[in-house]
């Protein structure tokens, strides 16, 4: 093949081919993590925020600038963590430097992805070298006859570009040359670009789109029409890998049988892949004929009869909007001893999150939009949520968002102690800041696997001491990690240990009791139930 040019259908294509690509790729990308503490979700947070392409509805739009327009706005909602931010405001510079074009040429492609190089670099406070943005930026380096390639010459060469510098980053970061790995983000993106790079030479990785109506409205009527109209009651997909081709003479009988159990089929087949989507009221039966043909990759059954009955049922207990408050405050929580503790000091809405289970930044707006407020105050309490809480502020419309950069719930509960009404936006943003960056927080872990962090030896399952996040020492013994970090806090007045939620209240009384004793009588100490994962114990010191 030799294209060039490329309108949004066959993009879409492609970039479903990388989310793919990235996606088959995602556990590898979370072990490359350098840092010992669980929060190995790099893979995770950029595979979801590429998931949007899959699950959106553009799929039939020809204008490449319509097309990936839209799709950064879905990136944008979908982007989890710091790594699926970075990914988002990637593809939204692309989709900036189409704006105004119907098609593209492998010129103007290779100017799209500089664009986003720099949008994603901008972003970024301190841009470090040897991360995903270095590799966003040197892959199209030294490219210099873009107007003569074609788009599969151009891939090939971005492809190869990245593959060289990627290799190259842990001669930059001395984090990932001790670990022996490069960059997890980095990684990422090579893969999503090998991805596009195969779909454009034609050897497209597959992966199934939801099936999402081409014009969304902004709420469905569900009761305009009965239950009872409902003629098959079960929505039956199944995704199999198969065992080899179907001949053509089976496959026919087969459709012709499943056509008679129901409306509403799409059946699409090959000689790897057999995908099935049908309404019948003979589910198992439907699922029974299809199984034998391979591996099961993914089956469902719904009553669509009973979602129908309930969401009439939602609709009809939607309450009656409510009054715009003048302030609302969003908070981050990783445990429901957090929540409870959140909400009594005056949060408005909770989202959950935290360490490996970071919230998107649609998850945040959607916190917002519950709860209408003129000025809106986010607490992220995590660093790795810190980006996409201000992505979610980008996106909403209509309220003052104030995103307070907190990157732990003690922080948290300082900010929201010196928080008040009366004081404008502006006072209550430098009180809040002034107030988190007073505090400082220790939290204990388990190690996930063998490390060299800050030229220490760490062992998987040692207990990590960390401070601010950054891990101090490691030890064989959670009290020992404990005692040792205290001279960090000896001069602190008034101490809060929260336990986490797998550690029962006689093993904090005892840790409550060790504090104690190490501190002295000169401090004021705490126990209180944060129910966090992860972590048994989190300090707060001030």
């Amino acid at each position: 093949m030799n294209t060039l040019t490329m309108d949004g259908i066959k993009y879409r294509q492609l970039l479903m081919s990388g989310a793919a690509a990235l996606d088959s790729q995602r556990d590898v990308v979370n072990n490359l993590n350098v840092f010992p503490v669980p929060d190995g979700d790099t893979g995770t947070n950029m595979s979801m925020t590429m998931t949007s392409v899959l699950t959106g509805s553009h799929g039939g739009v020809a204008s490449i600038a319509a097309y990936t327009a839209a799709v950064a706005r879905d990136m944008m909602r979908a982007a989890r963590g710091n790594s699926g931010v970075i990914l988002s405001l990637f593809f939204r510079g692309v989709a900036r430097a189409f704006d105004g074009h119907d098609t593209i040429t492998p010129a103007l492609l290779l100017e799209a992805i500089k664009s986003g190089a720099k949008s994603a670099a901008a972003a970024v406070e301190k841009p470090v070298e040897g991360t995903i943005l270095t590799v966003m930026r040197e892959c199209a380096t030294g490219i210099e006859n873009a107007d003569e390639l074609s788009f599969e010459q151009l891939f090939d060469t971005l492809y190869k570009n990245a593959e060289v510098i990627l290799a190259k980053t842990p001669e930059m970061l001395p984090a990932l040359r001790r670990a022996r790995v490069v960059d997890s983000g980095g990684y990422g993106f090579v893969r999503i670009l090998d991805g596009m790079r195969r779909a454009a030479c034609g050897e497209e990785i597959v992966a199934e789109p939801a099936v999402v109506p081409d014009t969304p409205r902004a709420a469905a009527d569900f009761d305009a029409f009965s239950t009872e109209e409902i003629t098959f009651a079960f929505c039956t997909e199944c995704l199999v890998d198969l065992n080899g081709e179907i001949p053509e003479k089976e496959l026919s009988a087969l459709k012709k049988k499943l056509s008679g159990m129901g409306d509403s089929m799409v059946l699409t087949a090959d000689d790897e892949i057999f995908k099935l989507h049908i309404h019948t009221d003979e589910p198992l039966t439907v699922l029974g004929m299809i199984f034998p043909l391979g591996t099961v990759r993914h089956s469902k059954v719904e009553n669509m009869k009973l979602q129908h009955t309930g969401l009439i049922a939602s609709v009809e207990a939607r309450p009656e909007p409510r009054e715009v408050k003048k302030y609302g405050i969003f908070a981050v929580s990783p445990g429901d001893g957090f929540s409870d503790l959140f909400k009594e000091l005056g949060a408005d809405g909770i989202i959950s999150g935290g360490q490996s289970m970071n919230p998107s930044a649609e998850d945040i707006l959607e916190a917002m939009k519950k709860c209408p407020c003129e000025t809106a105050i986010v607490l992220p309490n995590n660093s790795n949520i810190i980006m996409a809480a201000n992505q979610a502020a980008e996106l909403m419309e209509g309220t003052n968002v104030i995103v307070i950069p907190t990157k732990t719930c003690p922080q948290c509960v300082s900010a929201l102690f010196v928080f008040n009404e009366s004081r404008t936006p502006e006072e209550n943003r430098e009180e809040m800041r002034e107030a988190a960056e007073a505090v400082t927080t220790l939290s204990f872990t388990r190690a996930v696997r063998d490390a060299e962090v800050d030229g220490k030896s760490v062992r998987a399952q040692q207990f990590l001491g960390l401070k601010e996040g950054k891990v101090k020492l490691a030890e064989d013994h959670l009290s020992d990690a404990v005692s040792l970090m205290l001279p960090a806090i000896s001069d602190h007045e008034i101490i809060t240990l929260y336990y986490g939620k797998d550690v029962k209240e006689e093993a904090a009384e005892r840790m409550e009791q060790l504090v104690a004793d190490a501190l002295g009588n000169n401090a004021e100490i705490s126990l209180v139930y944060g129910g966090q994962p992860l972590y048994p114990f989190i300090i707060s010191a001030e």
